[in-house]
């Protein structure tokens, strides 16, 4: 039997076990409301090595350990699920913006159609050519002509701006995205470094644990990042096999390039002289974005021009694809209207020419031909030059139903053509906003799971810290009745 003065260190272990405990306890109530944190418990509680000799009844238990509530393998689904979340959060804000710039998908006609979109726009074109056939030699209907032309080449040049801004706004997100990146990079390394410190003496480092995991959480909505446990115990980040955090070291991440399509934009290891195989999150989607890959001129000697919606971005498919509407429409009506003859003799004038003599016929270099635009009789309606001949306005109406364009190798008409470019549109803003609702309830839902083992419940907490304080007295109590029989003892002695 063990003495009667090691029962001293048995109740003793026993408080400061509870004590521990009930300082744990205390920990987590306090933090109940505080965003990323884990709850921790004492881990390990172990039985004291029993003293020698004797039959022993054990000299009480000790806590090795304050350990996390955690689980590693819902953080790692979770980062690889955010990721992919990422990605579709930029699809799908980007295919949105789209669909307000073409005016198409909002409307305010009692037909389900928008008065403000391109459609419309172009139907009032051709059908100011319509009204031109019915009196060629009326000048309020050729500056209806003429206004018609110069409103459908704003609207559109307005639109490939709102394009074109979008895609340079994708380039500078992924170099900020890029800086971000390398920056919680730099700050996990920091805190490699300090959690290996505290815990080198035996001390322990929760809470720079839970900024950690707070920091890879954020950088996962960025890109692909796998997170692994070296054998010190410290994380390793790496992005596609290659390390991006090792222990106390970040290595960085560059862009190169200008997001031009003679110099695109790439992200490049700066240590490893290689690109970097970035493959989802938020940056990934940038990328793709900011390839202006697939915007090219349109020959005369190559129409009907074949359009497909292939491009790695997708607003690059839709600069393109309108890029071929009224390049291909501009060539065919300038092949016409210069075949014709003006009220005022003159003849073999384009009515859509550049802006820039230096370069080719596109939606970003085209407008009415200054010469008609300051002078409405140059519209060539005729083509013998009597007031009456209607010939090449008609041929110019019948222009909108004659079959000048291709889409995936299929034959159609301007109106027809438009139609399919706006619900291959919609249908990518569809689908990329039905991918970014799944993902984020899949993250949302990993979320909860991860929360069921890390959050606070204040019912447990409660419960503990009853059980650990009655813990705690009963071991006081004995403590005290030890010294009550121990002064009994020396009183019988004395």
């Amino acid at each position: 039997m063990s003495s009667t003065f090691g029962g001293y260190s048995v109740a003793y272990s026993g408080m400061l076990v509870n004590h521990t405990n009930l300082a744990v306890t205390s920990a987590n109530l306090s933090n109940v409301n505080t965003a990323g944190y884990s709850r921790v418990r004492a881990a390990n509680v172990e039985t004291n090595t029993p003293l020698s000799g004797g039959a022993s009844v054990g000299n009480g238990s000790s806590v090795e350990e304050i350990r996390r509530a955690r689980n590693q393998f819902l953080d790692q689904t979770y980062r690889r699920q955010n990721a992919e979340s990422g990605y579709w959060a930029v699809k799908s804000g980007d295919l949105e913006y789209m669909q307000e710039v073409l005016m198409e998908f909002v409307a305010n006609d009692d037909d389900g159609t928008s008065d403000d979109g391109l459609q419309q726009m172009i139907e009032d074109f051709f059908y100011s050519w319509d009204e031109l056939s019915k009196d060629p030699s009326s000048v309020s209907t050729r500056q209806s002509v003429t206004e018609a032309g110069v409103s459908l080449i704003s609207a559109l040049s307005g639109i490939d701006e709102q394009l074109q801004q979008l895609q340079q706004d994708a380039v500078n997100r992924v170099r900020d995205s890029v800086a971000s990146l390398n920056d919680l990079a730099g700050q996990v390394a920091v805190l490699n470094k300090e959690i290996s410190r505290a815990e080198a003496g035996g001390g322990e480092a929760t809470y720079l644990r839970d900024q950690r995991d707070s920091l890879l959480d954020e950088m996962s909505s960025l890109a692909n990042i796998k997170v692994s446990v070296q054998s010190n115990g410290v994380f390793q980040v790496t992005i596609d096999g290659v390390t991006l955090v090792s222990g106390d070291r970040a290595y960085e991440l560059v862009t190169e390039g200008d997001g031009s399509s003679a110099n695109p934009l790439t992200v490049q290891w700066a240590d490893f002289d290689r690109r970097a195989g970035i493959t989802s999150g938020s940056i990934k989607a940038y990328l793709e974005d900011a390839d202006p890959t697939g915007c090219q001129t349109i020959d005369a000697a190559g129409l009907p021009y074949d359009f497909t919606a292939d491009a790695t971005s997708s607003i690059t498919n839709l600069r393109q694809g309108l890029n071929d509407l009224i390049t291909t429409l501009a060539i065919e009506i300038n092949a016409v209207h210069s075949s014709g003859i003006g009220l005022d003799g003159s003849t073999g004038l384009d009515f859509f020419t550049t802006v820039d003599a230096s370069q080719p016929l596109s939606i970003s270099n085209i407008q009415v031909n200054p010469k008609i635009a300051d002078d409405w009789n140059k519209i060539a309606a005729s083509a013998s030059g009597e007031a009456g001949d209607n010939t090449i306005a008609n041929q110019i109406y019948d222009l909108s139903s004659g079959e000048y364009f291709q889409y995936d190798t299929s034959s159609m008409n301007c109106n027809d053509f438009y139609q399919a470019l706006i619900s291959w549109l919609g249908t990518a803003g569809d689908n990329a906003e039905g991918y970014y609702e799944t993902q984020t309830a899949l993250v949302q839902q990993l979320d909860t799971q991860r929360q069921l083992v890390a959050s606070v419940s204040m019912d447990e907490e409660m419960s503990n810290m009853i059980m650990y304080q009655n813990a705690y007295s009963a071991s006081s109590r004995v403590l005290s009745t030890i010294d009550g029989l121990i002064g009994d003892l020396i009183a019988e002695i004395g």
